[in-house]
């Protein structure tokens, strides 16, 4: 340290640089940047230095890597760029001679090193460009080949500084130009080439300033001959080479060559280098440098004499052909800039050689191959776009003509690039220019039309759907803006797309063709008349929501009219924005039938309005010829087909509606044709839509479609000849399946006519005609779909035999017949496809059911057991329940769910019609009978319909039930019925909650008719349900539960007592329901039933009970058996002998049911109080656990455990509130120390082999060893807590909810500061009774209970023992007396204790006691080893710091010094709980020093830490940090340095964030000031630091190394040996962690900076 120093001051600064050097191959990017920001630091300073030590360095270092100098290099080249300035002459020089043998000392190319070596040359020739020409002219001698670098570096000096370069070309190229022959050296090639071509840009950079140039007498023409023959060896000899490299680098010098060469040269060398060039391109070279090469040779030849590039054009365009991209790829920019460049050559032939081009342009499209095609089009395209001369608009009509032929090629990309030259020559107007395009835009409007439409096949497979969509669009909006933006096409467009819209091959592309349908019509002067599209439009609106289309559709019918008759006008007017906003609020929630009214509605009205018969048969015939169209199989599958079939039906149901506006035999007869033979073979919803149309037309002309259909039958059913008529599926009359389709749309025909036709014409012929004919076919048929046909037509004929309709009392004369056959379908096991004729055969049977006669009880009850089995089986196999609150409440099979839940509405229907036939109550138990297994199933899917059904029933019961004086006056069915509804009302089904207790209130007021009561008390038993009806689809259990309560209530008040033993016990069956809520809600009534009317049931006590227990041990439910349990108390209450003598007769061990039990007995206080007795002895005279082994085994003693397991139980009970409180200190500090004793205690699981029997007083059980004793304690406890209404207290052990896991008492000490604070704050009166019952155990055996006593006793401490000072004195005299405790736990919690006490409680009780406490606290410190009592010497500081904190007026002089030589090592422990408190500890120890302290002994202490304080601002703990700040602050005013203090206190702030380096920085620099001599202990200490195992410390260390030694003074330097600093420092810079190395390379450069 006090050696003399070896370095000088220049030799220190080259040291440093050569260090930074040598880092800066430093794997960290971090590191890197760091050095190379250091060096330019330096730089900023010394520059000349700098370069001159990177010199050194490099020619030093023995073997450099390559990368190690390219780094160097390329920091020097930016020295060189920022601080060229200051550079002086010796050292430009220097670098120069460096940069200039590092380049060129290597023959072999090596760019990683030369290439920087250039870079650094151009940048010193950027300012100095004589001395690096000079030096690089002087490698450059006549005759000798010089290093490839040299004339690379000479063209980069040229692009860079082109005035400095120029001046020297003469005897550069005079030098060069000899030497090019002998070249042989690819890299060498590469240079020449490379610099030629700067030299040439450079001339023309030049000579185009020629203002602001050194010498204005320099021109091109002086340098033509040069560059020419540098021309004829570069073309001659160096094109030809096989290194790719060497050519691409010939031809860029090549293309600033052409451009300075003479005339003669021009004109001599362009057809060779053409030639060339072309076969260039047959290499593997770059074609983006060929060809920018072409085109510098094709401007300037064309510039000079254009014949000279004729005879070469095919050759060339042939060539560029060839570059075009078809498919630009941009992540690929060489193809797009060398494709660039082809069109720009292209451009220029068709300014000079227009015909020639266009030709070979025209002989491509011709091609067959689809990419030269592509190519032609795309250049067309470019000349015609972007072409600035009109050099090709003479040659359109040939390319028209052309183009035209190309129109029906079936490529996508050639439709593509086809569509780009439409729009290119219609924004041109060439398409409407009849000289060059004589058969007009026709075609090719057409053309864009067929691409607005989606392709049925693409050849191309590598064609995916993402461009074809991206095609369309774009056709789309192409079409959509030549309609809007080109006025001499919208005639052309108006006949062409509406001859499409009508057309069948463009539906794809209807919504275009309407946009652009729309705009051109309202563009018309006259509105037009277009029927035709009229009706298309129409048809279209049966599907209006693919691509908004029917928004379209009502927009172009706004702009048009159907006919010539004025009054269409008022329905167009008020129905089209009808349609319009009903499409614009129902999009998301579209219903397809209604709208499909509302248009049938709207084309009704207008027929209606209009009245014109011309009209109707355009309609008819229009609508005709649409269907011929819809009959094209082709025409079905170009697109959605099912669009397209539902379009057909309805345009098949509109031409119905208009038919009916016909009177023309003929027009009818030919239409019926046309409706029945457009249906397809196997499409049955296509033969119902045809039905449907049949019977819209019966409506009208009835006769004529029943002899229509009666022909058929005749001739296709009955297989005679017919010469008039048949169907277009059936191809020859033994065509089965085409009979049966036939078949099918006669009867579905039929079923239509009897719903749409006028009943007194019908009613007449319907059985012989229809009846007849359905039940054969039904008897017969085979075919599912033949039945389903045939149900739907017998319904229709009942329906319209109904007594309703049935105006001439016509009676089905074999109803019964028919209803057994109907019936016999309905049958499950039939398949599940016969599931979807459930809801079209129960409407029939009550539609035959309601024709006269009623039926009898036999034919009823047999008809009932038949729907219900078979329904509600179906719902139960195809259907499920959801949970949620859709209005649909069910999910399952989806094909089956509908037809199951709309055979539950129709099935009621059936049976409220039974009901109403014969409405008695034989006919009410019939019906409830057969309902009743269906409401208790275990599937809510039976349940739900079971229980709708049984509401509907007693609904229309009561509403139709005539109560007269000679009817029953008692309703035996009440208790019955309600005991099995109540269930039902607790389901967790919401619906079923709701129907059934709907049904409970039905329930009542049939009873209370019976009884006598009036149609008002009805209403008052509604009214005192209805809050229950409203809420009970809710979710939420208490409200749910209040309501339970309410209904048993209410059944209470009206049940008849003769009914309540039948009602009990059907609750006590139903408390074994499939369900649990609805167990549950039963024994919620059943509780209520028992506590209200349980005095009336003296007679049935015993068999009540008896059930209940039986029950009690079949329940699972946990909220049934505690209502359960709460109906045996309240029954208890009436009973209670016979009750409670039951209940506490149960054995030992608990299980759940006894433990409920012990919470029922806990109501009776007296048995309560001799309970707690005897508890409290065995609790106090056994041991609470015996140890085995070692002693690290400990296993629970029985007796106790089994009296906390007890108490646990009967403290349930929060009635015991008053005796809890009453015995609060007693019980309270038993369970404490149990708690405590219990941790990590196992249970009794086996009996000892040592016979202790008597010790027990009974075997042990083997369920013991599922109990966990701490687990029980801590129940036990947090249960008497919760009864002494302590919730506060009991709240903060939840802390301790896993300690059955743990055996270490941490959680429980932490747990116990709450407890303490919660009793004082909850319980204070009792607090010195407690403590006199902790008190004993202090001294006990057991240290868990030890332990528990002196930390409850730290914490009563903490809370200032509720200010009671004598109880205050006490606690701490008794925790003062604790400290030769042998457990180190114990003694670490009693200093906490003290720490406690001097920090809370009253200054004079401290004072009173500090010379003891004080004693202990340095006991504390003295301390032999760290590890083993470093948990009692932190508690020692903790509490030491606390005292200081206090008694701030006291004197401590005693001990301030001692106590900080003793806290020193703990200051850099990696314990970091105990770096924390030594931290504090020591500021605490200067905040309390007096006048009369020894000073100057503390600020030696402080002196030698003041590093150790500074650098652990960065420690990895925060919490550390914070304590340096505060110790800082309390140190820094005894450092004598009134700067030095200043800062620290303005700077070191808790809870800012500190910018370290900037702090310490500015830090060091005023400590220099003040304090320059401890800098050497400052540096040496920090020295200390570069070992510490802490990153952060060991880097700011590092870097504070550097500050302070920056900031030494000369004489303080000379003592310190730099290279020990330096050793060190370099040591770190190998270290593991980057952010180290970065801080030592740092420090390092400070070492050097002033």
């Amino acid at each position: 340290m006090n050696g003399q120093a070896k370095s000088t001051p220049e030799s220190q600064l080259q040291i440093a640089i050569g260090i930074l050097l040598e880092s800066i191959v430093d794997k960290s990017q971090l590191v890197y940047e760091t050095v190379n920001g250091s060096i330019r630091k330096l730089a900023e300073r010394h520059p000349n230095q700098v370069l001159n030590s990177c010199c050194y360095f490099c020619e030093r270092n023995p073997k450099p890597t390559n990368e190690h100098i390219s780094s160097i290099l390329m920091i020097m080249e930016k020295i060189c760029v920022e601080h060229i300035i200051e550079i002086d002459g010796d050292t430009i020089l220097l670098t120069i001679d460096f940069c200039l043998r590092t380049m060129i000392e290597n023959i072999n190319y090596e760019p990683v090193i030369q290439m920087p070596a250039s870079c650094v040359l151009v940048a010193l020739g950027r300012k100095h460009h004589i001395q690096v020409m000079e030096s690089l002219l002087g490698k450059l001698e006549i005759g000798v080949l010089p290093h490839y670098m040299v004339p690379h570096t000479l063209g980069a000096l040229a692009n860079a500084n082109a005035h400095g370069v120029v001046p020297y070309l003469k005897n550069i190229l005079s030098i060069m130009l000899p030497l090019l022959g002998g070249v042989k050296f690819d890299p060498l090639k590469q240079a020449f080439a490379y610099a030629i071509g700067s030299f040439c840009e450079a001339l023309v950079e030049y000579t185009s300033n020629l203002d602001q140039v050194p010498d204005n007498t320099i021109t091109i023409e002086n340098f033509q001959l040069e560059i020419g023959m540098s021309y004829d060896i570069l073309f001659a000899s160096w094109l030809q080479s096989r290194e790719h490299r060497v050519i691409g680098s010939v031809l860029n010098a090549l293309s600033a060559i052409f451009l300075i060469l003479s005339v003669e040269k021009v004109t001599q060398q362009t057809p060779r280098i053409v030639h060339t060039l072309l076969n260039v391109y047959k290499k593997q070279v770059d074609a983006y440098n060929v060809t920018k090469c072409l085109g510098s040779i094709i401007q300037k030849a064309a510039n000079v004499n254009g014949t000279l590039l004729e005879p070469l054009l095919p050759n060339i365009l042939q060539a560029l052909s060839d570059l075009v991209c078809v498919s630009p790829d941009y992540a690929q920019p060489d193809l797009l800039r060398n494709h660039s460049e082809v069109l720009r050559c292209y451009e220029c032939f068709a300014l000079h050689f227009t015909d020639n081009t266009i030709d070979q342009l025209i002989n491509q499209l011709k091609n067959n191959n689809e990419k030269e095609r592509i190519k032609a089009l795309l250049v067309i395209t470019h000349l015609t776009s972007y072409s600035t001369e009109h050099a090709i608009q003479r040659r359109f009509k040939d390319i028209i003509k052309h183009l035209s032929e190309m129109l029906n090629d079936p490529n996508i990309r050639v439709k593509k690039a086809i569509m780009k030259i439409i729009v290119a020559f219609a924004c041109k107007g060439v398409l409407l220019n009849k000289e060059i395009n004589p058969d007009g835009p026709d075609k090719y409007m057409e053309f864009l039309l067929k691409l607005c439409c989606k392709p049925g096949h693409v050849k191309n497979n590598d064609v995916d759907s993402g461009e074809l969509f991206e095609i369309q669009k774009s056709a789309d909006n192409t079409l959509c803006m030549l309609s809007t933006s080109v006025p001499e096409l919208e005639s052309t467009l108006w006949h062409l797309l509406m001859q499409c819209f009508l057309g069948p091959y463009y539906d794809d592309a209807i919504v275009v063709l309407l946009r652009c349908l729309t705009h051109l019509a309202s563009r018309k002067s006259t509105t037009e008349v277009c029927d035709g599209a009229f009706m298309r439009c129409i048809t279209l609106l049966a599907i209006p929501l693919p691509g908004f289309r029917g928004t379209f559709v009502l927009n172009f019918l706004k702009n048009i009219k159907p006919c010539n008759v004025d009054r269409y006008k008022g329905v167009w007017d008020s129905k089209i924005p009808q349609l319009v906003k009903y499409l614009e609020q129902n999009y998301d929630n579209f219903h397809q039938l209604e709208w499909q009214d509302l248009v049938f509605d709207f084309l009704g009205i207008l027929l209606e309005a209009v009245k014109d018969q011309k009209f109707n048969e355009s309609l008819i015939s229009t609508a005709r010829k649409q269907l011929e169209m819809y009959n094209n199989n082709r025409y079905i599958n170009a697109s959605d087909p099912s669009v397209k079939q539902s379009e057909k039906h309805f345009l098949l149901k509109c031409l119905a509606m208009i038919l009916c506006h016909s009177q023309e035999k003929e027009i009818i007869l030919q239409t019926l044709d046309d409706i029945l033979v457009n249906a397809k073979l196997t499409d049955y919803s296509e033969l119902h839509a045809c039905a449907e149309a049949v019977g819209i037309c019966s409506r009208v002309h009835l006769q004529y479609v029943l002899d229509k259909l009666s022909i058929i039958r005749k001739d296709v059913l009955l297989k005679k000849s017919s010469k008039f008529f048949q169907f277009s599926f059936i191809k020859d009359q033994k065509h089965e399946l085409g009979i049966e389709r036939v078949r099918y749309v006669i009867i579905a025909s039929y079923a239509e006519i009897c719903n749409e036709a006028s009943t007194d014409k019908l009613l007449k012929v319907i059985e012989s005609e229809i009846l007849d004919f359905v039940v054969s076919e039904l008897t017969s048929a085979k075919d599912f779909a033949i039945r389903k046909a045939c149900l739907r037509a017998i319904g229709s004929v009942a329906d319209a035999m109904h007594p309703n309709r049935n105006t001439l009392h016509i009676r089905m004369l074999d109803r019964d017949k028919v209803l057994q056959l109907v019936s016999s379908e309905i049958h499950l096991h039939n398949g599940p496809e016969y599931i979807e004729l459930f809801p079209v055969i129960l409407p029939v049977i009550t539609s035959l059911v309601r024709l006269p006669l009623p039926l009898e009880s036999d034919q009823r009850l047999k008809l009932l057991k038949l729907c219900f089995d078979n329904v509600y089986n179906a719902s139960a196999i195809y259907c499920k329940i959801t949970t949620d609150n859709n209005d649909n409440n069910y999910y399952g099979d989806l094909k089956l769910v509908p037809f199951v839940t709309s055979s539950f509405t129709k099935l009621n229907q059936l049976v409220q019609e039974l009901l109403m036939q014969t409405l008695s109550p034989a006919t009410l138990d019939e019906i409830v009978t057969l309902l009743e297994p269906w409401l208790g199933r275990r599937k809510a899917e039976q349940r739900l319909p079971a229980a709708e059904t049984l509401r509907m029933v007693l609904q229309t019961y009561l509403d139709n039930m005539k109560f007269a004086y000679d009817c029953p006056t008692t309703f035996s069915q009440t208790g019955f019925l309600l005991s099995k509804i109540v269930p039902r009302s607790t389901d967790p089904n919401k619906n079923i909650r709701k129907v059934a207790t709907e049904s409970l209130c039905l329930v009542l007021c049939i009873a209370s008719r019976y009884e006598g009561h009036m149609r008002d008390h009805d209403k008052q038993l509604s009214n005192s349900m209805q809050h229950i009806q409203q809420q009970i689809d809710s979710d939420e259990p208490k409200l749910l539960y209040n309501l339970t309560t309410d209904l048993a209530h209410i059944i209470c008040v009206n049940l008849p007592q003769f009914q309540l033993n039948h009602f009990v016990d059907g609750l006590m069956d139903a408390l074994l329901d499939c369900e649990t809520s609805s167990s549950t809600g039963s024994s919620v009534v059943l509780n209520m039933t028992l506590k209200s009317k349980g005095s009336e049931l003296q007679g049935h006590v015993h068999t009540v009970m008896e059930k209940l227990i039986t029950q009690l041990a079949k329940i699972h439910c946990p909220r049934t058996k505690s209502s359960t349990l709460r109906s045996i108390l309240n029954f208890a209450t009436h009973h209670s002998k016979t009750v409670c003598q039951i209940l506490l007769n149960q054995p030992l061990p608990f299980d759940g049911s006894i433990c409920d039990c012990w919470a029922v007995l806990s109501t009776d206080q007296t048995l309560v109080l001799d309970l707690f007795d005897n508890l409290k002895k065995v609790l106090k005279q056994t041991p609470l656990y015996d140890e085995q082994g070692n002693g690290d085994i400990r296993i629970a003693t029985l007796p106790p455990l089994q009296a906390i397991h007890a108490l646990h139980e009967l403290l349930k009970n929060v009635q015991l509130k008053d005796i809890c409180r009453q015995h609060f200190p007693e019980i309270f500090a038993l369970l404490l120390v149990t708690l405590a004793s219990y941790i990590g205690t196992s249970a009794p699981a086996i009996k000892s082999n040592s016979d202790k029997k008597e010790k027990y007083g009974f075997v042990l059980n083997r369920e013991a060893y599922k109990l966990k004793p701490a687990k029980v304690a801590l129940e036990t406890l947090k249960s008497f807590l919760h009864c002494c209404d302590y919730t506060q207290t009991a709240g903060c052990l939840m802390n301790l909810i896993n300690i059955d896991s743990t055996e270490d008492l941490t959680t429980f000490l932490d747990t116990t500061s709450s407890l303490v604070e919660n009793i004082c704050s909850e319980n204070p009166e009792s607090l010195s009774w407690l403590v006199a019952c902790l008190g004993p155990y202090i001294r006990a055996e057991l240290e868990p209970q030890r332990v528990a006593v002196v930390v409850f006793f730290a914490f009563l401490l903490k809370q200032k023992a509720n200010n009671q000072t004598v109880l205050a004195e006490n606690l701490l005299e008794m925790t003062l007396d604790v400290q030769m405790d042998q457990s180190c736990l114990v003694r670490k919690i009693a200093l906490q204790g003290l720490g406690f006490a001097a920090e809370c409680l009253n200054l004079d009780l401290v004072s009173r006691h500090c010379q003891p406490i004080l004693s202990v606290l340095m006991n504390s410190l003295d301390y032999n080893s760290i590890g083993n009592e470093s948990d009692v010497i932190l508690e020692g500081m903790l509490s030491f710091s606390k005292l200081l904190t206090m008694l701030e007026g006291r004197k401590f002089s005693t001990c301030q010094v001692t106590a900080a030589v003793r806290i020193k090592p703990l200051l850099d422990q990696e314990d970091v709980l105990l770096r924390r408190a030594s931290f504090r500890l020591l500021g605490d120890l200067a905040a309390s020093l007096s006048p009369d302290a020894n000073i100057e002994a503390f600020r030696e202490q402080v002196q030698g830490n003041l590093i150790t304080l500074i650098l652990h601002l960065c420690d990895p703990d925060m919490h550390v940090i914070k304590a340096c700040k505060y110790t800082l602050r309390k140190v820094a005013i005894y450092l004598e340095s009134p700067k030095v203090n200043s800062m620290i206190q303005e700077h070191l702030i808790d809870e800012a964030n500190l910018h370290y380096v900037d702090f310490i920085k500015d830090l060091i620099k005023i400590m220099a000031e003040e304090m320059q001599e401890l800098f050497n202990l400052f540096v040496m200490t920090s020295l200390s630091y570069l070992k510490s195992p802490w990153v952060e410390i060991r880097s700011s260390a590092a870097l504070m190394v550097g500050l302070l030694f920056s900031q030494l003074s000369a004489e303080s330097r000379h003592r310190i040996s730099l290279d020990t600093v330096c050793d060190k420092l370099m040591r770190l810079i190998s270290d593991d962690h980057e952010e180290v190395r970065m801080r030592a390379v740092q420090a390092i450069a400070y070492l050097f900076l002033d």
